[in-house]
């Protein structure tokens, strides 16, 4: 038996809703360590939410099309739907006739996985039928497909198909077909995972979906771009990952690349997309600098697998106590606090890139003033920094495969995410259907409330009349 090094990373950010529920209850789940180089521990905050998709209905796969997709030339340009700004995923087509399937593209990992036709355990994910693919084999192993992450795992076994992505076809690809989730896992919103890292990191996946990519689609230039927009509804310029392509346009008419190289921190093939930080600083409002970090140079890895901004443990501490000093903070949560309570970050990128970060693009705040700080501590040997979703929300990204480099749009000066401004608050709208469905809730609630105090009431007098008359 052999273990996948998979590691999907989602931080445990609470949903600010206006029924301010247990949000620091939710936050506290994020605060686990996770361990970049082995086992992650996701949490349990991405609930599933949609009634339409059934768990025993394998033709379900044949009521649902795959998502519109913007094909340019040989290109493919995929939407993303944005989960709440902590996950982002898109859809892809597995077998032939593709078989749609949601996943999340994460680019620190290298394997595809998704739930297998006869997984009972896989809440409200799709699966995989295989018996409706032509092209679908099974690879004869006696070893399992296992991908722990510390607070849940998923089994399966390991196949080979046909992937389709946009307009983008990749023949034999290897995947781990899973055929139980924890419960933890089985409640993410996505149905599974496509790795976007280097052969390094896979173990079932070889040769990996990138090299697929660019190896059977020549013609594609061998980069991809991925623009995570702060704001949900946003419809002008949703989310989305171009294969071979990109628009600085999104980033402004007068956006360039700013480029860092990768760099390799081991012996054989690439894993991450780890790059150098020659310093990291923590900037007060007056423009002074709190705290300085890794003179003598730190390694980042970008992370679309990671909500937030990920610290190593013997830096997180600090860090921490520094942007909430003065301010009432159970760990990443406080209260009674607004966005412009808590200080900037700089970050400096080999070899002379220095990208901020502004307190509004780490930083999300309720109106009654519970803010929620999506930074986590790492625990992990090689002591990486993660810039995870966060980061890539503040800037336009570019992975270029063909130079091994990560480029950041700017439009001018880099300054964070003030380009394309924010969302809002993260609230229940009391006109969507999610506010109706949460005041229908809370009258029932609240009726059963009454009932039961009522029956618990008249449960009282009833034993209090009897005993009288016993007497």
């Amino acid at each position: 038996m052999f273990t996948t090094i998979l590691h999907l990373k989602a931080l445990a950010i609470a949903v600010i809703s206006s029924a301010n529920v247990a949000v620091s209850q939710s936050a506290k789940i994020g605060q686990d360590n996770l361990k970049i180089t082995l086992k992650k521990q996701p949490a349990a905050v991405f609930q599933s939410t949609d009634s339409r998709r059934r768990l025993d209905d394998d033709n379900s796969h044949w009521k649902r099309k795959l998502l519109a997709n913007e094909e340019i030339s040989t290109e493919a340009k995929l939407l993303l739907t944005d989960y709440f700004n902590n996950q982002y995923f898109g859809e892809i087509g597995l077998g032939s006739p593709p078989q749609p399937l949601r996943v999340v593209f994460d680019t620190g990992s290298s394997d595809l996985w998704i739930p297998g036709g006869g997984c009972s355990q896989c809440g409200e994910h799709m699966r995989f039928n295989r018996t409706r693919s032509s092209t679908y084999s099974l690879v004869d192993s006696e070893d399992a497909f296992e991908v722990d992450y510390g607070s849940g795992r998923v089994l399966g076994h390991e196949a080979v198909d046909t992937l389709t992505i946009g307009g983008l076809r990749c023949d034999g690809i290897h995947f781990g077909e899973v055929s139980y989730e924890d419960e933890v896992i089985a409640k993410f919103k996505m149905d599974g995972v496509a790795g976007l890292g280097f052969r390094g990191l896979s173990s079932v996946t070889k040769p990996t979906i990138l090299e697929l990519i660019f190896g059977q689609n020549p013609t594609v230039p061998q980069i991809f771009s991925l623009y995570l927009s702060s704001d949900p509804k946003d419809t002008a310029n949703p989310s989305n990952i171009w294969f071979g392509g990109y628009d600085l346009q999104i980033a402004g008419n007068n956006a360039s690349w700013y480029y860092t190289p990768l760099m390799k921190r081991s012996y054989g093939d690439f894993k991450f997309w780890a790059i150098k930080m020659p310093n990291f600083k923590v900037i007060g409002k007056s423009g002074d600098v709190l705290a300085h970090m890794c003179s003598y140079g730190c390694f980042a890895i970008v992370d679309t697998g990671t909500s937030g901004i990920g610290i190593p443990s013997q830096y997180f501490t600090v860090v921490l106590n520094i942007i909430t000093e003065n301010l009432d903070c159970e760990g990443i949560v406080c209260s009674n606090a607004k966005v412009e309570d808590f200080p900037d970050f700089k970050f400096n990128l080999a070899p002379d890139v220095t990208l901020p970060l502004r307190a509004d693009d780490y930083v999300i705040c309720s109106r009654w003033g519970e803010c929620v700080i999506k930074i986590q501590s790492m625990n992990n040997e090689e002591a990486y920094w993660i810039l995870g979703d966060v980061f890539i929300e503040a800037y336009y990204t570019l992975f270029d495969i063909e130079n091994l480099r990560v480029g950041f749009a700017c439009d001018g000066a880099c300054s964070g995410g003030d380009w394309h401004g924010k969302g809002g608050f993260l609230e229940l709208d009391p006109r969507t259907s999610e506010w109706k469905a949460f005041t229908v809730m809370s009258g029932m609630i609240v009726t059963l409330v009454c009932i039961t105090t009522i029956l618990l009431v008249l449960s009282y007098t009833d034993t209090k009349k009897s005993q009288y008359e016993h007497v």
